[in-house]
């Protein structure tokens, strides 16, 4: 199993405890389960029809196999005060909603639409994690014996012997024939429960954009019991299908915690920290680490962390965050220039190893094209299929436009953190090295002929033929000398040959007509993190008109499917703007929010990114 580092402070150990407590979507297998913390006791509900028998216990959005639910993801507070969905299987239809009564939970059922024969809600219980502890049933309700206390769970509808509905433990049967309340700690009727759920139901967001990132954390937000840490994954159904019970990935996680920052430092930090507490004994934030104890050992992913850490130092101010983050990040920017420079500039790599435990997603990537690609980020896109790949040196025989200007970026972001925190000679450092990364861009990265930077060959000198948006990252680290800046944004940026139109930015131009028509994962698809990094380097470029249509334009694909389905999805099409055409689009993907904190940035609601900071 892969465990987390020890804690280093008393002030994030602190910070953990005050998440990991009270009732909430804690258990990343059901999104009907809740768990209250830090006992571990699980309150789960599942369904059983009565067309064929069969029994639908644990519940995910996402799932596409034939036969599978349907699920629509309401709003969840991000402490899980309140929480509702809605859950289509077998032509029963739900709407499941929960909230907190003191310490204790209800919940409210009510059946939408059912099979002749009415549907049954089961609602079984047990102490998860091997938490001390017992349940069993008592008559109408289930008790729990933890440490020094006991929790009951009730129904409003009496229950009913039916031994058919696939649970090992107590549970309760209930007819679903109208609406059914389940609570702890003392039975309430129905009207009771119906006025909790009620008082619990949000109020509108101050804007739809804020409703979108809440609810895109707060839905994958779970416990992770081997490290004994809440945090923010990317989706709930990615922890279980092949990742062997949570999956945290690079660039994404750093992404989690800007994202969080909207509604809880401690939710913030976590992401950042965890995150960063899975550096690797080479010294760099792997691309991924995950419950199967794999992590990628050949290769990081883009260096954001920095950039995620002093933007929220500025939004909190507390400096023990920084002293936590600080050394790994130091640590991990130092790797990427000991290990992935050629020359002046960094090159994308895959670093050759022997896995302790051979895994069939290691197959295709370590020590290959493939694997140093993933690097990227941008895992398939088309913009790498022409650089060679070295295994020599295990690079990729090109310094890359993107890597080079987020690592300049990292450089400038990490020195601001070690002035802070009054290690002036790390500063010094890490300037120094920011500024010849930014001039060896300058000088070798730009094109005279196609007016933009490109990365550049290592071998033959050339430019890569293809554009790609990674050629506006340059801004991200203040490239652009001469009015460059202004002159490759106006050349590209909103035009539609190249990255206009009304579902902006897609990977590729739309001139590549090839992945235009295949509009597939990284081919010619909208990717929120692309759109928020462009954004954030025409924010510190100051091209003011062309960062507000960014946000216009990331606001609307944001709000389609959002409108539509509550979906926050990986990719979109650049055509359509739908998420749901591909089967490679997770629905509900947490990044997916980064649409919806563009135009937050950009009206002032967020104060990220602020203006001469």
């Amino acid at each position: 199993m892969s465990i987390a580092l020890p804690l280093t402070s008393e002030a994030y150990r602190q910070a953990q405890q005050r998440l990991a407590r009270g009732w909430n979507t804690w258990d990343t297998r059901s999104l009907l389960t809740q768990v209250l913390l830090p006992d571990g006791l699980a309150v789960a509900l599942g369904v059983k029809e009565y067309y064929r028998g069969n029994a639908l216990n644990q519940i995910q959005i996402g799932r596409r196999e034939e036969g599978a639910e349907e699920v629509t993801l309401g709003p969840h507070a991000i402490d899980g005060a309140y929480t509702q969905v809605t859950v289509r299987w077998r032509g029963v239809e739900l709407s499941v909603e929960t909230a907190h009564a003191g310490d204790d939970l209800v919940v409210l059922v009510t059946p939408l639409a059912n099979q002749a024969q009415p549907a049954t809600l089961t609602v079984s219980a047990g102490l998860l994690w091997n938490r001390p502890g017992a349940v069993r049933r008592a008559g109408e309700s289930l008790v729990a014996e933890l440490p020094g206390r006991k929790v009951a769970v009730f129904g409003t509808a009496p229950h009913y012997d039916d031994p058919y509905v696939d649970i090992t433990g107590p549970y309760l049967a209930l007819r679903l024939d109208g609406p059914v309340g389940v609570s702890t700690g003392e039975r309430r009727d129905l009207a009771r429960i119906r006025e909790i759920v009620a008082a619990a139901r949000p109020a509108a967001a101050a804007s739809p954009h804020e409703e979108l990132v809440r609810d895109a954390i707060a839905w994958n937000t779970v416990y992770e019991p081997a490290g004994q840490r809440v945090v923010t994954t990317v989706s709930r159904l990615w922890n279980v299908g092949k990742r062997g019970g949570y999956a945290l990935f690079c660039w994404d996680n750093y992404f989690n915690a800007l994202l969080a920052g909207l509604f809880s430092a401690d939710l913030a930090y976590a992401n950042a920290v965890e995150m960063t507490r899975e550096l690797t004994p080479a010294g760099f934030v792997p691309n991924v680490a995950q419950g199967t104890g794999r992590r990628t050992y050949d290769g990081s992913q883009p260096p954001v962390g920095a950039l995620a850490a002093r933007e929220l130092y500025r939004r909190f101010g507390d400096r023990w965050f920084l002293e936590e983050v600080f050394p790994g990040l130091l640590r991990w920017n130092r790797w990427w220039w000991r290990t992935r420079r050629d020359g002046e500039l960094l090159c994308l790599g895959s670093t050759a190893f022997e896995p302790q435990w051979p895994s069939p997603q290691d197959i295709p990537r370590i020590d290959q094209h493939f694997g140093a690609t993933c690097e990227s980020g941008c895992d398939d896109h088309p913009i790498f299929a022409d650089i060679p790949y070295e295994k020599s040196t295990g690079l990729m025989l090109a310094h890359d436009v993107s890597l080079n200007s987020e690592y300049a970026m990292d450089c400038a972001a990490l020195a601001d953190i070690a002035a802070e925190l009054g290690h002036d000679a790390e500063r010094d450092e890490l300037r120094e090295r920011g500024a010849a990364v930014a001039d060896a861009m300058e000088r070798l990265l730009w094109s005279r002929e196609t007016e933009s930077y490109r990365s550049r060959r290592t071998d033959t000198g050339d430019f890569t033929a293809d554009i790609s948006p990674m050629s506006l990252y340059p801004l991200l680290a203040g490239v652009g000398a001469g009015g460059r800046d202004r002159r490759m944004v106006e050349r590209y940026l909103r035009d539609e040959r190249y990255f206009g139109g009304r579902w902006a930015v897609p990977s590729t131009p739309r001139t590549d007509a090839e992945s235009a028509s295949r509009s597939y994962y990284w081919h010619g698809r909208v990717w929120p993190p692309m759109n928020f990094l462009v954004y954030i380097g025409l924010r510190r470029a100051g091209l003011a008109e062309e960062r507000r249509w960014l946000a216009e334009r990331s606001a609307e694909l944001a709000m389609k499917e959002w409108n539509e389905a509550r979906h926050v999805h990986e990719n979109y099409s650049a055509n359509t703007g739908e998420g749901c055409d591909k089967a490679n689009s997770e629905p509900f993907h947490s990044w997916g929010a980064l649409l919806s904190l563009v135009p937050l940035i950009e009206s002032g609601a967020v104060d990220y990114f602020r203006e001469g900071a």
